[in-house]
């Protein structure tokens, strides 16, 4: 009796599982900067045997600080972007980086969630819910930009790693300062600020930190599209006079986050 009772849990078991579709994400572990296909059987769900399916997704769930994804659009219209594309008969995929959907930097996200729906909402399946983000690995560099992606309203930190660095003149530098210039959509140039003094967060390692919009001025209408910087200082010469000495010109480019 014990082992028919089992059975028939196990079975309901089973049909409550394939009711509630499949997922499968690919890559399987994953950052909030890699890009990341869903891939969604929908089979046993209100969705089967549906050509047009949307996905419906949100960050941090559980833990606070969460958004939308930013191609949700309504629930009662969902947008076109968030259209997942159809592989097979009840097979849907979608493709999203997650820093890009829902507009927040690798710091701010933990995990994700979703679930898919029909355009107009009527229909849908249960969330599928979390999906933790790995942590970024930090890799030291001679030069480091701290966070890896952000747009131009975010503060960003450059950092000189002077005992990374392979030219003898940088590993010997002194009055460290960093160069900064602006450069907007079109890639022409804003606005710059010159020899900014850094902070010696160590014997090693100097930084500067900064929000674009506080270091220089440009019109109210103007988005950024990527800025520059570059570590300076003086070396001794033969002579043991102070000569100027450049490290590379190191550029970024802004992410745009919907």
């Amino acid at each position: 009796m014990k082992k028919i009772l089992l059975l028939i849990i196990c079975s309901f078991g089973a049909i409550w599982a394939s009711g509630q579709g499949k997922v499968t994400l690919s890559p399987a572990a994953f950052t909030s900067e890699d890009e990341v296909t869903i891939t969604l059987d929908v089979t046993g769900t209100p969705l089967a045997g549906a050509n047009d399916v949307y996905v419906w997704a949100f960050s941090n769930d559980g833990v606070g600080g969460g958004k939308d994804a930013s191609t949700n659009g309504q629930w009662a219209a969902s947008s076109e972007d968030a259209k997942m594309t159809k592989t097979a008969t009840n097979i849907f995929t979608f493709k999203f980086t997650a820093t890009t959907l829902f507009g927040q930097s690798p710091a701010e996200l933990i995990n994700f969630g979703f679930l898919a729906k029909s355009k107009d909402g009527s229909k849908q399946t249960p969330d599928y819910k979390p999906f933790k983000f790995d942590p970024l690995v930090f890799t030291a560099s001679q030069f480091r930009l701290f966070p890896a992606k952000l747009d131009y309203t975010d503060m960003a930190t450059v950092y000189f790693h002077q005992n990374l660095a392979t030219d003898v003149n940088l590993q010997r530098m002194t009055n460290i300062k960093v160069s900064l210039s602006f450069y907007n959509e079109a890639g022409d140039p804003v606005g710059s600020k010159q020899n900014i003094v850094t902070v010696k967060e160590s014997a090693i390692l100097f930084s500067y930190s900064f929000i674009p919009e506080r270091v220089i001025t440009f019109p109210a209408a103007t988005k950024l599209g990527k800025f520059s910087y570059q570590f300076t200082g003086t070396v001794k010469d033969a002579n043991g006079l102070d000569v100027t000495t450049n490290g590379p010109v190191t550029e970024v480019v802004y992410t745009v986050f919907n």
